[in-house]
């Protein structure tokens, strides 16, 4: 049931994204709610999704550009994490957010695979383009991009339990370290992105009341 549910998750997820219905279900704040409701593990899943949203502040995937696809990335490493079970202890979080920051390339690298398909199933300039025939393309690729979004989770979730089982099992620090190392991460990220919004001239108060606010929320968990 868990993995059809990571299908579920990561298919639309990945249609999310740019296909449709772009309603920020990609965003890994709420894609790693959404994948934690789904996992078992609603608490995991919105705190992974909430590191990773300050990781990606400042990508905005419009157009064609190439960007890393950190929605299915999310939702795998959520997966990732409830599948490895009792290796998920204080270091997992750590290790889950790197896996993350890594897969969510893979995801980007399907996403221009896809554009090239999709090239082929367009109508070329000498095919007459009815109403129908455009609709049954627009359904073929989505249905290609939900099977994309779909598989790049799966196989994450997969790859990322081995790699938090054996790298959590593995880890000679104290659990201070890995949520130290997270704030630090988290927080320079989220600092760089504030241009986007203004600036750290104008956004530094509201900057330094999060940061504390996060590292209580890390703290006390």
């Amino acid at each position: 049931m868990s993995a059809l549910l990571s299908v579920l998750a990561g298919g639309i997820i990945g249609l999310d994204t740019t296909s449709f219905p772009q309603a920020m279900i990609s965003r890994p704040l709420v894609a790693g709610a959404l994948a934690g409701w789904m996992a078992g593990i609603p608490a995991e899943g919105a705190m992974l999704g909430a590191v990773l949203e300050a990781f990606h502040l400042a990508i905005l995937p419009i157009g064609a550009s190439k960007y890393p696809e950190s929605g299915t990335a999310t939702a795998a490493a959520v997966f990732a994490m409830a599948w490895a079970g009792p290796a998920a202890h204080a270091p997992a979080m750590l290790l889950t957010v790197m896996f993350a920051l890594g897969w969510e390339r893979i995801g980007g690298g399907s996403v221009n695979l896809m554009r090239r398909f999709n090239e082929r199933i367009a109508p070329s300039g000498t095919s007459p383009i009815t109403a129908s025939a455009i609709t049954r393309r627009h359904s073929a690729a989505m249905l290609l991009d939900f099977t994309r979004g779909a598989l790049v989770t799966v196989a994450g979730a997969a790859i990322g339990c081995l790699w938090i089982q054996v790298l959590a099992s593995a880890w000679v620090f104290g659990p201070e370290v890995a949520r130290g190392l997270l704030v630090a991460s988290a927080a320079g990220s989220a600092a760089a992105a504030l241009r986007l919004f203004g600036g750290w001239t104008l956004r530094w108060p509201l900057f330094v009341v999060g940061a504390v606010a996060g590292t209580l929320m890390v703290v006390i968990a």
